[in-house]
């Protein structure tokens, strides 16, 4: 099932936030807040379909990525697979 793939990976993400102790605590919030903003649409049942949702919180997590993406690799490959994993369920 596509959401309980997107929360395992959700959940990578947090733990790489945790564990990523030099990150930028801009790049660090931003990426919690959209990662809250996906875990909040899916505890509700229904993610928007329309697109909104999947544009605003990819683009947000694409900009974060910028700050340390040479420095975080692991990080950089689960924010790469929340965005693919939205744009596959259609948010």
């Amino acid at each position: 099932m596509p959401e309980s793939r997107l929360r395992r990976i959700l959940a990578e993400l947090h733990e790489g936030l945790e564990a990523a102790d030099d990150l930028d605590d801009g790049a660090r919030d931003a990426l919690r807040g959209a990662a809250d903003e996906i875990w909040n649409a899916l505890d509700k049942g229904a993610p928007e379909t329309d697109g909104t949702l999947g544009r605003s919180v990819s683009e947000r997590m694409s900009k974060a990525v910028g700050r340390f993406e040479g420095s975080h690799p692991r990080l950089t490959e689960a924010v790469r697979r929340v965005v693919d994993q939205l744009a596959e369920m259609g948010i």
